[in-house]
């Protein structure tokens, strides 16, 4: 508490002499307090002139004109970044996801840098999917309904041991779902942009075999970013395709699923059973077909929180900080032309 104290005495210092880095806070309202104090508590033994401003608006945004802005890929950011923000620099994305960003900057090399917070999420959704996979193999949804119906039914399980894995994105997630899978006994692939041996995954395949290799695994986990080639990649051929009793789990954008091919495929047994965690319309609406599919897990854009995350995408901010003052390659960086 003294240590941020101290800083937020030389903020104030700075701000009455005029300091010469401006960064911005692209934040909804609500939160721009809070973020303020968190942010300028990492950033000012490194940046002992910073100076923070609110970017909550693309007018106060232009009034500011700072050399660097952070936030959420809100409203807020994307009105920042619709138009030639001249003195920009660099752009701190407080997510992993980012493609509604891309999508209003485009895939051409731009005059800023962007980052985000990729990697921060990976043990988190390496258990969301253990915990998914298990509620399916362990029947934990059958024998919630039988205690609702205080009824006594003994019944096989399945088992995860021995199962076979297709990890879709062999990002810093992919890698860590991979890992925590093998430790249980599951064989992991994975489909990447560049195929070849790369660890944990006994082989990676490149994106344009996936309709070919994907009816041989058990379970399918979807953590590919949404990019011109992956928007409807889980296609009804994909989907089809898939082997019998096989799992599927989406974490990644709603934009990549066929929503009606899932919905036959649970529906008609083919699937034994799916989770999405993300979908094209957030909240999803209460008329959704989607929520009375049978043997189909929902949950609300939650894979990737845990408590200890703001604290985690603050130090990836503060990494990146520290490399942009020196002049070194930044570690989370995104390039508009790959899509990622």
């Amino acid at each position: 508490m003294r240590g941020r104290l101290a800083c937020l005495r030389r903020r104030e210092a700075t701000l009455a002499t005029g300091g010469n880095m401006k960064l911005g806070l692209a934040f909804d309202p609500g939160q721009y307090a809070y973020w303020q104090e968190r942010i300028t508590s990492t950033l000012c033994d490194l940046v002992p002139d910073l100076v923070t401003v609110d970017c909550s608006t693309r007018e106060a945004f232009d009034r500011h004109a700072p050399e660097v802005i952070v936030g959420h890929e809100s409203e807020a950011l994307i009105a920042c970044l619709q138009g030639p923000p001249t003195r920009l620099k660099w752009v701190q994305i407080m997510s992993a996801g980012l493609d509604r960003t891309l999508g209003v900057i485009g895939n051409a090399p731009v005059p800023f840098r962007i980052t985000n917070v990729r990697g921060i999420h990976a043990e988190a959704m390496a258990e969301y999917l253990l915990a998914v996979l298990l509620y399916f193999e362990k029947r934990l949804g059958f024998f919630g309904e039988c205690k609702a119906q205080k009824r006594w039914s003994r019944s096989s399980l399945g088992q995860l041991a021995g199962k076979r894995l297709l990890v879709c994105g062999a990002g810093g997630i992919g890698r860590r779902v991979g890992e925590v899978l093998a430790a249980v006994g599951v064989e992991a692939e994975a489909i990447a942009r560049t195929p070849g041996p790369r660890a944990p995954f006994n082989r990676i395949h490149g994106l344009a075999t996936l309709p070919g290799i994907v009816g041989e695994f058990d379970y399918v986990f979807c953590a590919l970013p949404l990019t011109t080639a992956t928007r409807g990649v889980f296609s009804r051929e994909v989907i089809q395709a898939m082997r019998p009793g096989a799992i599927f789990v989406n974490i990644a954008r709603g934009e990549m699923v066929d929503d009606q091919a899932l919905i036959d495929a649970l529906a008609s047994g083919q699937l034994a059973g799916a989770a999405l965690d993300a979908f094209r319309d957030e909240p999803l609406p209460p008329d959704s077909p989607l929520w009375d599919v049978p043997n189909l897990l929902i949950t609300p854009h939650v894979s990737g929180r845990f408590g200890a995350g703001h604290e985690l995408g603050l130090a990836v901010l503060r990494d990146n900080m520290s490399a942009y003052l020196s002049g070194a390659p930044l570690i989370t960086e995104v390039f508009p032309e790959r899509g990622y």
